[in-house]
């Protein structure tokens, strides 16, 4: 029996960030970051109908019994490092840390066992590894067999105590790894669920793209997918991903339409040839010869790149958030936040002007109308009726813009907005 080095502060942090949903996807990505391919998911039945027992395997590399305790022991104990919303990094290669996920089977069930084969040499070794929910802090281990089987781990579940809806389980999962298989998608990444088919994630998908884009001077070609999801990605930005000629993902960074309070959720996957030697870390200047090259995030071929796919999310944006207002409006009328309004010409007009200020309002700046209570609607939606009337213009711009510090094109839109619609 080896003792776990972690404490009941460490479990107990653990166990209430990860509910049952959040818990089987850490399997998942412990299978993927073993460099699997394949993710399965099957359940057991008892006679009742009752879920018996849950069984994740992957074809990845399996745990190698000499690192073991390195990889398995350890268990991070800080906020940052076991929060499951709370993770920054740099390109996909790796999700998860270690520790990260091997105790919340506690959520569902009562035993995990892992029956895990890597390559040792010229060998194939085989074991398999034990923890009960009642004794969390120690695993114990059996077998060390050599053989011919396929390297990769299976997690059996025992003892199920939580129901476990499939259906929720797969709309989870969707939004788990939507993005992740997406950007695996010239490599056959999968997850098969209890069913025996792949994971169908096409339901969160609200609108999809291929474009060839070149650069005119160098003549640098990148292949883009857009793909606009119809909810938001589990802790994952809207994000760039930059894949090499061989589909390699080198980098990824957050697009430039993150954090502006719509419900416009993208991923862009970016292929060239342009990335099989290049430092996406440095900002600072490079000599001549390595900028001829194009080894820079300053090349001109890169700079392109950026600019060509900020104008094609805008693009793809901005009649979004226009169909997207339309929501709004029905939002602010169930909230009671209209004034209320004569049943004459004049005040109909007036009525049908500020929902066009509203919706032409929340297509330059949405943040305006992002995670507000009913009585804060209510004042938004009555200031600009104030104003309308006021034609105080130049005030109600400055206050928002003190407020929600607008930059670029959005200062400018908002500006002619006001100037040409209120008043």
């Amino acid at each position: 029996m080896v003792k776990i080095r972690i404490t009941s502060r460490g479990i107990k942090k653990t166990l209430q960030k990860f509910d049952y949903l959040q818990a089987i996807a850490e399997y998942v990505w412990n299978g993927f970051d073993a460099r699997a391919t394949i993710v399965e998911i099957k359940a057991v039945w008892n006679a009742l109908g009752g879920m018996e027992r849950l069984i994740i395997s992957d074809n990845g590399e399996g745990i190698d019994r000499t690192v073991l305790e390195r990889k398995f022991t350890p268990f991070y104990e800080s906020e940052k490092q076991i929060d499951p919303n709370n993770r920054v990094r740099m390109s996909s290669a790796m999700h998860g840390k270690n520790g990260i996920g091997r105790l919340t089977f506690h959520s569902f069930c009562s035993q995990a066992t892992w029956n895990t084969t890597y390559k040792a040499g010229p060998v194939n070794q085989t074991y398999s590894i034990h923890i009960a929910s009642e004794s969390l802090d120690s695993y114990t281990l059996t077998g060390n067999a050599e053989g011919k089987a396929k390297t990769g781990t299976s997690v059996t579940f025992d003892h199920i105590h939580k129901e476990i809806d499939l259906t929720e389980l797969k709309q989870f999962l969707s939004k788990e790894f939507g993005w992740f298989l997406e950007l695996h998608a010239g490599k056959k990444f999968g997850i098969i669920m209890e069913t025996g088919e792949y994971l169908d994630y096409s339901g969160i998908i609200g609108a999809k793209e291929n474009i060839e884009l070149a650069h005119p001077a160098t003549k640098t070609k990148f292949a883009v997918k857009y793909i606009r999801w119809t909810e938001r990605i589990n802790n994952e930005y809207s994000r760039l991903y930059f894949l090499d000629s061989r589909k390699r993902e080198k980098y990824k960074q957050p697009t430039s339409f993150n954090n502006k309070g719509d419900s416009f959720y993208h991923s862009v996957y970016i292929q060239s040839k342009l990335f099989d030697d290049f430092d996406f870390m440095s900002e600072e200047q490079y000599g001549q010869q390595e900028m001829a090259f194009g080894l820079s995030r300053k090349s001109e071929a890169f700079q392109y790149l950026l600019e060509e796919i900020n104008h094609l999310i805008s693009g793809k944006r901005k009649p979004f958030l226009k169909s997207h207002s339309d929501l709004i409006i029905s939002e602010l009328i169930a909230s009671d936040a209209f004034p209320a309004f004569k049943d004459t010409p004049e005040d109909s007009a007036r009525q049908e002007e500020l929902k066009h200020v509203i919706q032409e309002l929340y297509r330059v700046e949405p943040r305006i109308f992002a995670r507000l209570n009913p009585e804060q609607k209510k004042v938004i939606v009555h200031m600009l009726n104030l104003i309308m009337e006021t034609a105080d213009r130049e005030r109600f711009y400055h206050v928002l813009n003190d407020i929600i510090k607008l930059e670029g094109p959005e200062r400018q839109e908002l500006a002619e907005l006001l100037k040409s619609n209120i008043g």
